[in-house]
C-alpha cells in the first residue's frame, strides 16, 4: 500500500516539477514561504477528500465504491493526459508581475495544484488506499518537485525541454496503472 500511496503522491504532485520548471525558465521565484503555504494546501485538500471516501465506502457497498474509485481514477488520468496534450501550460499565478510568488498567490496555486487530488483522494480511499499518512506525502511531493523543477533548469539543458505537457501525460499514465493494478488486486 506504501508504494500505491507514494505513486499516487507523485502522480498528483508531479504537475508541480513542471510549474518549478516553468517559472523558473520565465524567472518567478517561488520562495519557501509560498511552497509550504501550497504544500498545506495540498495536506488539507487530501485530508478532506480521503474522510469524504471512507465516509461513502462506509454507506455504498464494497464493489460498488471500488468501481467508482477505480473510474475516477482513470477519469482523472485520461484528464491529466487531455489537458496536456491541449490544454493551456502557460496559466501564470505571478498575478501582480512581480516576479514572485506571494501568500495569496500561493494559496490561489496550491488550490490549483491540489484540485485533482480531492477527486483522486475519495477514489483512493474509496478503494482501500490512502491513510493518515498520504496528505502528507503529497504535501512533500509538491514542495520537492517545485524545488527540483528549478534545480534541475540551472543543472541540465535536457530539463529545459521537459514541458508541463509531459509531466501531465506522465502523471496520467501512473493514474491509470494505478487503476489497472487495484482490478487485479
Amino acid at each position: 500500500m506504501l508504494l500505491q500511496i507514494l505513486i499516487i503522491s507523485v502522480s498528483l504532485s508531479i504537475d508541480a516539477l513542471g510549474i518549478g520548471i516553468s517559472y523558473h525558465l520565465k524567472g518567478v521565484k517561488i520562495t519557501k514561504l509560498s511552497r509550504a503555504i501550497i504544500a498545506m494546501m495540498s495536506v488539507i485538500i487530501m485530508y478532506t477528500s480521503l474522510k469524504i471516501g471512507a465516509f461513502l465506502a462506509a454507506v455504498f457497498p464494497e464493489t460498488v465504491i471500488q468501481i467508482i474509485g477505480i473510474s475516477i481514477l482513470v477519469l482523472i488520468g485520461l484528464t491529466f493526459i487531455r489537458n496536456s496534450i491541449f490544454g493551456d501550460e502557460n496559466q501564470i499565478y505571478d498575478f501582480d508581475k512581480s516576479k514572485t510568488i506571494d501568500f495569496w498567490e500561493a494559496f490561489i496555486l496550491g488550490i490549483a495544484l491540489s484540485a485533482d487530488a480531492f477527486s483522486a483522494g475519495i477514489a483512493a480511499s474509496a478503494i482501500g488506499i490512502g491513510g493518515s499518512i498520504m496528505p502528507f506525502t503529497v504535501g512533500f511531493m509538491q514542495i520537492a518537485f517545485l524545488s527540483i523543477g528549478g534545480i534541475l533548469i540551472d543543472k541540465s539543458q535536457l530539463m529545459k525541454k521537459l514541458n508541463r505537457k509531459v509531466c501531465g501525460v506522465f502523471s496520467g499514465f501512473l493514474l491509470i496503472l494505478i487503476a489497472i493494478l487495484r482490478t487485479m488486486a
